[in-house]
């Protein structure tokens, strides 16, 4: 199994890491000397700062199909185990999104191998149809989930994993976006709303997570769910996909199901009895062009 490229957000945690981590502050010529003994010599600008330094040496090593073995030859080379240990977490936590994480042996000592999850099998409770009588959805609403839960268990018996992960994520997301338009005041006075974006239908899924945990709509934090489901609109299109490699897997696709299936429940129990504040946008714009409408045939 080969190795991903690591995106840019993936590589300025990595650099991260290695400029001001575990290991202490480095100065920029103390970062070239360590480099160099690692094996990876790359003179440094006269114009490059610390960071731009160690996040031109990662891309170089990349760029040379050996960013694998410089996070290996990184870990090793600290003489101080709880250090060795601190950048092995880390580190893992930035590859895991890619199916990647850091492993340790006596005998091979550290190791980038693919991450293995024990997958519990999805029973048939998980994927029978959630109740979508949220007090926040409309009747139509409602119907158009219930269709899609049902593809989406079509796409998950047929081994669809990709498509049936896209299709969970966009239920999840359009149940979000539904419940925080429906009580806009406590959703904008959450400590993880983004005040500097506007409108709440384009915030992205794993904002629309952080929100609904951190108001207590549901229990799981944003980081429980998978990367490729909080960030599901990057893989609709394979250019993603084919940087990091496939990563679908039972494991996956299990624990996203499991997930949004609580998630959708947790929803509909805990704003039961909370009666929306505002009418949804779409709905006063249809609202106000039937009344227009039926001002107009009076009219005629």
């Amino acid at each position: 199994m080969m190795f991903p490229v690591l995106r840019y957000t993936a590589l300025r945690q990595l650099v991260h890491i290695l400029v001001d981590g575990p290991s202490g502050y480095r100065t920029a010529r103390n970062l070239e000397a360590y480099f160099a003994r690692l094996g990876y010599a790359s003179p440094l600008l006269k114009t490059e700062s610390r960071i731009d330094y160690v996040a031109r040496v990662i891309e170089e090593a990349q760029q040379r199909g050996q960013s694998d073995r410089l996070l290996e030859a990184v870990i090793q080379a600290e003489a101080a185990q709880d250090a060795r240990a601190s950048l092995q977490r880390l580190i893992s936590d930035v590859l895991s999104p890619y199916g990647w994480t850091i492993q340790h042996d006596d005998l091979s000592g550290f190791r980038v191998q693919p991450l293995v999850i024990q997958a519990a099998p999805v029973t048939p409770d998980v994927l029978e149809q959630p109740d979508f009588g949220h007090v926040f959805l409309t009747d139509e609403e409602g119907t158009v989930l219930r269709n899609r839960w049902t593809e989406a268990v079509v796409l998950y018996h047929a081994g669809a994993w990709r498509m049936g992960c896209i299709a969970l994520s966009t239920i999840l997301e359009h149940m979000l976006v539904a419940c925080l338009q429906a009580y806009p005041d406590s959703t904008r006075a959450s400590r993880e709303a983004p005040q500097h974006l506007g409108a709440i239908r384009e915030w992205r899924l794993d904002v629309l997570l952080a929100i609904a945990n951190e108001r207590g709509w549901m229990t799981l934090s944003a980081a429980a769910f998978p990367y490729r489901v909080r960030h599901y609109r990057d893989y609709v299109t394979p250019a993603h996909e084919l940087r990091e490699g496939d990563a679908w897997s039972e494991a996956l696709i299990g624990e996203t199901w499991r997930n949004v299936k609580r998630t959708i429940e947790e929803l509909h129990d805990r704003t039961g009895a909370m009666l929306p504040i505002t009418t949804r946008t779409h709905s006063r714009k249809a609202l106000q062009r039937a009344q227009l409408n039926a001002a107009y045939k009076r009219r005629m």
